[in-house]
């Protein structure tokens, strides 16, 4: 198995308030738009009667085709989206960093994200300060989230860096203690609504089947682990000092944005949870993953 993707963020310098990433929140529901609008070459209404339909960069992202594959649609059904937004607040008052995670095959069409990801940015960005008092710069990160400056949009495919899924999972060294921060509301659904407690092993489960999802729909294949045996053992992990709470965001109003958020120390994990969980780290969890719910943190204690 491998599952490749790629991590860019686009700088914010500015002064600005709260009210920004509140605008920036609200402005990712936008995104699938703003990326239609950078790759369609026809500009129809209706995708359906596109003579480009099948080839539609477009459709391929959004399209969420089922597999052919009977026995990956058993175990995951539709396919998430291969690509998930989040917002690093790193300095409320003059820089703030939106990132994108692009996954798997979803890499081959890393300029219509870029396009759509600045897009979104400046829309925002504008709404709140007026155009002369921000700059914009976009980079790729590396494994370590060191930066490098995006020059040749022109030739981006060429000139991101590619991680790799595998590499992640191969060569994190195991903690059997961690702390997790969730930064954005995360939405869990347990017997058909939004939990609004903290369970390790459910938040576990789950992004044990999000990374499995986009490993077969848009990688190499299925994660070879035992999920039995990893499901099971999740149960046995302790959450202490738990201030995960659920909360309403500030940044919104509407009740389906609420979910899970603060800290917790997890401890008692086998390997590998914590090397699965840093890889599922990049691409979000729960529902409206990748619309920039669910974006989280993990660290050894």
């Amino acid at each position: 198995m491998d599952l490749d993707f790629v991590r860019i963020e686009c700088d914010i310098v500015a002064d600005y308030s709260a009210q920004l990433i509140a605008v920036l929140y609200n402005e990712f529901r936008n995104f699938e738009l703003q990326f239609k609008s950078s790759c369609c070459k026809t500009l129809q209404e209706s995708c359906n009667i596109c003579s480009l339909h099948d080839s539609c960069p477009y459709r391929i992202v959004f399209g969420q085709q089922l597999s052919p594959d009977p026995e990956i649609v058993r175990l995951h059904q539709k396919p998430s989206l291969p690509f998930s937004l989040y917002i690093n607040d790193i300095d409320c008052s003059s820089l703030c960093a939106v990132g994108m995670v692009v996954v798997g095959s979803a890499v081959n069409y890393i300029e219509f994200f870029h396009t759509a990801l600045l897009r979104v940015v400046e829309t925002a960005v504008r709404t709140v300060i007026p155009p002369s008092k921000f700059t914009l710069r976009s980079y790729s990160l590396d494994y370590q989230g060191v930066r490098h400056e995006i020059s040749h949009v022109a030739a981006l495919l060429e000139s991101v860096i590619l991680l790799s899924g595998q590499h992640i999972l191969q060569n994190t060294v195991h903690s059997n203690a961690v702390r997790l921060s969730l930064i954005s509301p995360l939405r869990l659904i347990s017997n058909g609504s939004i939990s609004h407690s903290f369970d390790f092993s459910m938040f576990f489960r789950s992004q044990l089947r999000r990374c499995s999802s986009l490993s077969a729909y848009y990688g190499a294949g299925e994660l070879d682990l035992d999920f039995t045996g990893l499901s099971l053992a999740a149960q046995g992990v302790a959450a202490l000092e738990d201030e995960i709470h659920y909360t309403q965001p500030p940044w919104t109003k509407r009740l389906n944005r609420a979910g899970l958020t603060g800290t917790a120390d997890c401890v008692g994990l086998v390997e590998p949870m914590f090397s699965l969980l840093l890889l599922g780290s990049y691409f979000n969890a729960g529902k409206g993953a990748a619309f920039g719910s669910g974006y989280y943190r993990i660290e050894v204690l």
